[in-house]
C-alpha cells in the first residue's frame, strides 16, 4: 500500500487568514509533506484574533519583530477556535498536509491537537529562526525553510505507516465518506488497529478526520463558486447524508452558517 496520489489531496484551508489578515500572501509547499508556506502582518493597533477551523493539519507558525523571534506550533482544532497574534509583528507560517508534519523532537502529535504550543526558537537546527527572520520575502524565507527541513523529511516506513497512508488516501478518494467497515474490509486489518494506526499519526480518529475532510471540500467547493451552489447540492457533493447535516457540521467547524461564510467570499471579492 504505497502512498496517496496527490491529485486527491485537498489543500488545508483556513480562510480566516486570507480574508481577514493585513497584507497576506502565500506560496505553494512544493511538496515535502508542505501544503503552503504564508505570511502577514499585524500593526501595533491591527485586528489579532482570526478564527482556526478544523483542517486535520499543523501549522508552525514564526512571528518576526525587528527585536526577536516567537515560534509556536499547533495542530487541527477540533471546532471553531480563536487564533489569537501578538500586535507588531510579521507571522510566516508553514502548514503541513494532514499526517506528514516532522515534529520537534519531544513533541507527540496529540500534545498538539487543538492548543497552540510556543517553541524555544534555540531548539531548531542552524539558527533556522533567526535566518527565517532577516529574510526579506515569503519567497525567502520558504526557501530557507526548506533547505533545514528537506534534509530531514523522509516517509516513515514500515506496514503500520503504509497502512496509515494508505487509509488516509482512500479517505481523501472518497471525500471523507468511507466506511470504517470499508476500511477493514479492504485492509484486513481490525476496525481496532486502523483506528489505532491512524490516531497515532494524526492524533485523532479517522471517523472525526472524514468530517474535517467533508467540511474542508464544502470550503472549497463554495470558494471555487460562490453564487451558484444550491446548499442540498452541496451537501450531496461533500457526501452528507442531507443538508440538516451539513449545516450542523459547518456551524460547529467555522462559527458561521453557510450562507454567512457565502456573504463573506461576496463582500471579499468585492473589496
Amino acid at each position: 500500500m504505497g502512498p496517496g496520489s496527490r491529485q486527491h489531496i485537498l489543500p488545508p484551508v483556513q480562510p480566516s487568514l486570507p480574508l481577514e489578515a493585513d497584507h497576506y500572501r502565500r506560496i505553494s509547499g512544493n511538496g515535502v509533506g508542505i501544503s503552503e508556506f504564508y505570511e502577514f502582518t499585524i500593526a501595533e493597533d491591527g485586528v489579532h484574533q482570526f478564527y482556526a477551523v478544523p483542517d486535520g493539519s499543523v501549522d508552525l507558525v514564526f512571528g518576526i519583530h525587528e527585536q526577536d523571534v516567537h515560534a509556536s506550533i499547533g495542530g487541527t482544532v477540533l471546532q471553531v477556535k480563536q487564533w489569537m497574534f501578538e500586535p507588531g509583528r510579521t507571522y510566516f507560517g508553514v502548514r503541513f498536509y494532514p499526517g506528514q508534519c516532522l515534529l520537534p523532537d519531544g513533541l507527540t502529535i496529540q500534545e498538539v491537537v487543538n492548543t497552540d504550543l510556543c517553541l524555544d526558537v534555540d531548539r531548531f537546527e542552524d539558527y533556522l529562526a533567526e535566518r527565517i527572520a532577516n529574510g526579506t520575502s515569503i519567497q525567502e524565507r520558504s526557501q530557507i525553510f526548506l533547505r533545514t527541513y528537506s534534509k530531514k523529511f523522509s516517509e516513515l516506513q514500515g506496514t503500520r505507516y503504509n497502512l496509515e497512508r494508505y487509509i488516509r488516501k482512500r479517505i481523501y478518494e472518497t471525500n471523507g465518506t468511507i466506511s470504517i467497515q470499508a476500511l477493514c474490509e479492504e485492509t484486513g486489518y481490525s476496525a481496532c488497529y486502523v483506528r489505532r494506526t491512524f490516531e497515532q499519526v494524526h492524533g485523532i480518529s479517522p471517523k472525526l478526520f472524514e468530517r474535517f475532510i467533508r467540511f474542508q471540500h464544502m470550503l472549497h467547493l463554495m470558494e471555487q463558486n460562490i453564487t451558484n451552489n444550491r446548499m442540498d447540492e452541496l451537501a450531496i457533493l461533500c457526501g452528507y447524508y442531507d443538508q440538516s447535516h451539513m449545516m450542523k457540521d459547518f456551524k460547529c467547524f467555522s462559527g458561521k452558517t453557510p450562507e454567512q461564510y457565502r456573504s463573506l467570499l461576496l463582500s471579499n471579492r468585492s473589496v
